[in-house]
């Protein structure tokens, strides 16, 4: 089953959640992955889409939200390794990012799935964030 999407394309069903691979969206220059979860068997949830739109109209904003716990991660990154760039606060962040995956469930609890161009060239890990009632309280490092 595949639904079609006006800016991702072709999605397919997995589980409740549909799906796409390796795309392309206006707010970010890299392929990404993205899931509107909670679906049904014929097309994603309401709550999913405008959730997916609000992201992409609004992505610096939906970033801010994520800078704190960024930080959080960065810092003893930054003390373990050298040569990583200094930032002095949160929002100097912003900028290094790299999305990588984003999963949809409505337009206030989505997981963001980043990298940050800072990284080590060998570190595989991603930072998923997890934002829930429009904040973000917490992260965790997969890879």
């Amino acid at each position: 089953m595949n639904y079609s999407h006006s800016d991702l394309g072709l999605l397919y069903l997995e589980d409740t959640d549909w799906n796409v691979d390796d795309v392309s969206v206006p707010f970010v220059e890299n392929l990404i992955g993205v899931s509107l979860a909670n679906g049904s068997e014929n097309e994603p949830s309401l709550t999913a889409l405008s959730g997916y739109q609000r992201i992409q109209n609004n992505w610096p904003a939906v970033l801010s939200l994520l800078q704190e716990q960024a930080f959080e991660f960065y810092l003893p990154y930054a003390h373990a390794f050298e040569g990583v760039p200094r930032f002095d606060t949160p929002i100097d962040l912003l900028g290094s990012e790299m999305l990588q995956y984003l999963r949809v469930f409505n337009k206030d609890d989505f997981e963001i799935t980043l990298r940050f161009k800072w990284q080590e060239p060998d570190d595989s890990h991603e930072i998923t964030f997890y934002v829930e009632d429009g904040k973000c309280k917490s992260h965790s490092v997969d890879g």
